[in-house]
């Protein structure tokens, strides 16, 4: 696993360029959209022949986590995110005009399509709709608890293309993201063991984006070539190390010690 000085971003590039070796035009998901910022961005760089948001844009959703984070001090309350999220969290019309911001963004774009529904609700719809395996990348960025995040892995993987790629955020243990690492990295480590996935890159940042792909794909060696031939600064680490990575407070880069 290459552990890579770089934002999220530049790993969009990396698979770009391995999509174009490959000749092929990407299918996306996105789980969590909020206010499309990182779809844009997904859009700008890869191009793709469809790019898939899901996002239920429900204050419902964020009574529920208010709920079962009630008792835990250390995770921060969904009443704190108000500036985060334009409004209070409380507010179904919080949540209206964020679906609306990124309507409009996408209105004209008809390779965008958006399915208002959670993670899970929305999978019977994707089975109906589109090809049921032909995705290559899904970001998953949607609800950190560890339950759900190891529920979006196991139920999306399914839909992943042979050369398909998870890409996931908040993948760390840092002081900077602790409020919303939730369970991300803990997820991802039941899931590599559970369904034969492995590790193939991260980000060397407080809220680190991994990649991951099947260990049988021939994107595991695609993007560790594309790796090494760019000027990305990284160093190798094994990834059975990844459970163990966190950010040493204070000098702002992963330590798996």
């Amino acid at each position: 696993m290459k552990v890579c000085n770089v934002q999220r971003g530049i790993f969009y590039s990396v698979l770009d360029r391995c999509y174009k070796q490959l000749n092929i035009s990407p299918s996306v998901i996105e789980l969590g959209v909020l206010k499309g910022v990182n779809a844009e961005s997904l859009k700008k760089t890869l191009s793709p022949k469809l790019l898939l948001l899901i996002d239920a844009w429900s204050s419902e959703a964020m009574d529920r986590y208010s709920i079962s984070n009630a008792h835990r001090s250390w995770v921060k309350s969904a009443e704190s995110l108000t500036a985060y999220f334009g409004g209070p969290v409380s507010s179904q019309e919080t949540f209206d005009k964020l679906f609306q911001e990124v309507y409009q963004k996408f209105l004209d774009d008809n390779t965008v399509q958006i399915i208002r529904k959670t993670t899970r609700d929305a999978l019977p719809e994707i089975r109906a709709n589109y090809d049921g395996k032909g995705f290559d990348l899904i970001y998953i960025d949607a609800n950190h608890q560890y339950e759900t995040v190891l529920d979006d892995l196991i139920d999306y993987q399914a839909f992943l293309s042979e050369t398909g790629v998870l890409q996931l955020n908040d993948c760390c243990h840092s002081n900077a993201g602790i409020n919303q690492n939730l369970g991300v990295l803990e997820a991802v480590n039941r899931f590599v063991k559970q369904m034969d996935f492995v590790p193939v890159a991260l980000t060397n940042t407080d809220f680190s984006d991994i990649l991951l792909t099947h260990r049988e794909s021939p994107m595991l060696r695609l993007i560790d070539s594309v790796i090494k031939r760019s000027n990305i600064t990284y160093v190798e680490v094994p990834h059975q190390l990844l459970g163990a990575a966190r950010i040493i407070e204070g000098s702002g880069k992963i330590s798996f010690v």
